[in-house]
């Protein structure tokens, strides 16, 4: 009986809150570069970045930070990549309705629910139009941020794993 008691008034909590204490509170800096992406400091580029942050505030009015910016490569491949930090309970849901306020904007098809092999992380992908081009957009949500990603020359699966590296290199939890 001990351990039952032990294990469901220490088990538990520790199961269900080790997510949130590892991924909660985490801020975010934009790299210069990831893997063979630049990110772009050009006029146009710094502009769009700008409306992006507006809209992630606009969208997550709790969020504590924001970031967005624009990478590209030698091949003309194009990530634009936005999101923010700050606490999520929930976030699978937090995923979903990321995925769904971007549907229309990105004529975006159903979405794929991709394992990112983190408890607590949930990712989605979805291919869509973007100014007459094909586009993948992916989201990922943890219980400290959130970061979404418009993919131009892409699958879906090399969308989500280079999410995934983008979010790596963006997103760190602060642990004093």
């Amino acid at each position: 009986m001990l351990l039952l008691a032990l294990a469901c008034c220490c088990g538990c909590p520790a199961y269900y809150g080790l997510p949130i204490w590892s991924q909660y509170p985490a801020h975010a800096a934009l790299p210069a570069q990831v893997s063979d992406l630049s990110l772009r400091q050009d006029g146009t580029s710094t502009q769009t970045a700008r409306q992006l942050e507006m809209e992630v505030r606009k969208a997550h009015l709790l969020a504590e930070d924001t970031f967005a910016g624009v990478y590209t490569n030698p091949d003309g491949k194009q990530v634009t990549v936005f999101g923010g930090t700050g606490f999520r309970l929930d976030p699978e849901s937090a995923a979903d309705e990321e995925i769904a306020r971007l549907a229309q904007q990105y004529q975006l098809g159903s979405a794929e629910t991709v394992d990112t092999g983190v408890r607590g992380r949930h990712q989605r992908c979805a291919v869509g139009r973007a100014d007459g081009d094909a586009v993948v957009v992916c989201t990922s949500v943890d219980h400290g941020s959130i970061a979404t990603a418009v993919f131009t020359r892409l699958s879906l699966q090399d969308s989500a794993g280079l999410l995934d590296e983008l979010r790596g290199r963006i997103v760190s939890p602060d642990r004093n």
